[in-house]
């Protein structure tokens, strides 16, 4: 099945929806809609330029972790080359550089590309106001039209519930009442 997020989540809020209003769906239709995410993201312009962006300085990071890696393979093999005509103690420093040369590698690595990095701020940073555009677009169309929910085509990610489906309190007093 192409979207089993997607099939659990309406079948899960028809059932949530049926016992809240006991009568049915004929007063109230139940309407779902999609929204290909994908295609808008590419029709607007600074969700394009902020893709550039990102990419050019993704390429300009990984270069110069090319840059780090091929001068530690040098350095290394220049190493092992020499090694046999090196004291130990001339042997014990070279080793040391190229442990300091591979940790350098790993934090500069982490330092652009981990989850705190300078590329996951700088998306983050880019793509927060094209998301609050996009979202507060989706919700206003949404309420327009009268859909209930809105999913994003590729993903199956709920892009909007109404508020009237929240049912996040009802179930904190079943928790704190106990079920009966």
């Amino acid at each position: 099945m192409k979207y089993p997020v997607l099939l659990l989540t309406v079948v899960a809020t028809v059932t949530l929806l049926a016992q809240r209003d006991g009568a049915g769906f004929k007063e109230q239709p139940l309407r779902i809609a999609i929204a290909d995410l994908e295609k808008i993201a590419k029709e607007l312009p600074e969700a394009v330029a902020a893709d550039r962006e990102l990419t050019e300085l993704r390429k300009r990071y990984l270069d110069t972790l090319q840059m780090m890696e091929t001068r530690f393979k040098e350095r290394f093999e220049s190493y092992q080359k020499s090694k046999a005509m090196m004291t130990s103690d001339a042997q014990r420093k070279e080793e040391d550089d190229l442990r300091a040369l591979q940790q350098q590698y790993a934090l500069y690595q982490e330092e652009k590309f981990g989850l705190q990095g300078e590329l996951a701020r700088r998306r983050d940073s880019l793509l927060s106001p094209i998301l609050k555009k996009v979202q507060e677009a989706v919700a206003a169309v949404a309420k327009e039209e009268r859909y209930n929910f809105v999913f994003d085509r590729a993903s199956s990610f709920l892009l909007y519930a109404e508020d009237k489906a929240d049912i996040t309190y009802k179930v904190l007093d079943r928790i704190k009442r106990g079920s009966k």
